[in-house]
């Protein structure tokens, strides 16, 4: 199979040199059989991964941080063409699911296996997200796949301290590697608390309504880690064709404190203030008169309702092992 790399051009430096030495020597000890794109403008990685849709027997890897994998995997979402990823971001929070922490590491590693095929191709599950306003008219620039997490409330706002943390000091590694926890603690001493409801049909037979209408977060999950590495579904598998939810009731500053190092490490789901279930479809409505704030697979979006919904085997993904 042939395959198409997709590198972000603002991909992690470090990463990238091993990446580009060992794609330099498997394409001349494989000529033909690959082609490389580094992205020029917001957008590219999508545009050169729809493309790639119209050839057979082609493979496309993308080579950067969660921004990346969002955009092809949504070019690529229900169709035939498989995807590999290549961790050269900062969080590269997806591939902590799906890879061991070897090739994690080795970009090179990453590169070398898929010359000499030493992959799988198996169907994996996207999460649905579409966004609508208060008219009910859906949000075209709010809705999308989601292969790894969305989520609404605090981490929304952590993410977005996080990235201007980021932008503002991009060539620190120290920056970037803290960027997340640092976002986090701030932010729970702000505003911690949103207005929503949701309604799903639980795998664990509870009322399909939440009881409550405040909430930190709630996290819906196809995968288990974002932000960094926080986990807040640990026993998420990518192709159970089920969406793990993780809600966590509105708590005082010295809860929340707690909450965060467990919510860390996925120590979480058992606690009282913690609802965690499975479902096939989630839908999360405002009660205030503000908007709903979330994010998914690290990109903002908006709306006054959002449906999230499983769609099993939605994209072909290229594991190694």
């Amino acid at each position: 199979m042939k395959k198409l790399f997709i590198v972000n051009s603002r991909a992690d430096s470090i990463a990238l040199e091993p990446f580009k030495k060992e794609y330099s020597k498997c394409e001349k000890e494989f000529p033909g059989q690959s082609r490389i794109i580094y992205t020029e403008y917001a957008g590219h990685a999508s545009d050169a991964a729809k493309e790639a849709t119209k050839e057979e027997d082609l493979l496309v890897v993308a080579c950067g941080g969660d921004g990346t994998v969002h955009e092809v995997s949504n070019a690529l979402a229900e169709s035939n063409t498989p995807m590999a990823v290549i961790p050269l971001g900062t969080g590269n929070d997806f591939t902590r699911s799906i890879m061991d922490e070897n090739h994690r590491s080795h970009p090179d590693l990453c590169v070398r296996e898929l010359f000499n095929e030493h992959y799988k191709i198996k169907g994996t599950d996207l999460i649905r997200v579409d966004s609508y306003d208060k008219s009910g008219a859906r949000i075209d620039a709010s809705s999308a796949w989601c292969l790894n997490v969305a989520s609404i409330g605090l981490d929304t706002e952590v993410q977005l301290r996080a990235k201007q943390k980021v932008l503002a000091r991009p060539d620190s590694k120290f920056v970037r590697d803290t960027a997340y926890i640092t976002s986090a603690v701030s932010c729970i001493f702000g505003n911690r608390n949103f207005d929503f409801k949701f309604k799903a049909k639980r795998n664990d037979g509870k009322p399909e309504e939440s009881v409550n209408s405040r909430f930190t977060l709630l996290a819906v999950c196809n995968a288990s880690y974002y932000g960094d590495g926080f986990c807040p579904a640990p026993d998420a598998k990518i192709d159970d064709s089920l969406i793990n939810c993780c809600a966590i009731d509105a708590v005082s500053v010295p809860k929340a404190l707690m909450l965060l190092a467990k919510y860390k490490d996925g120590k979480h789901v058992s606690l009282k203030e913690v609802d965690s279930f499975k479902t096939n479809k989630i839908v999360v409505e405002a009660t205030g008169s503000r908007d709903l704030n979330g994010n998914y697979d690290g990109e903002d979006f908006s709306g006054h309702k959002v449906v999230f919904e499983c769609h099993p085997s939605a994209i072909r993904l290229a594991i190694f092992g």
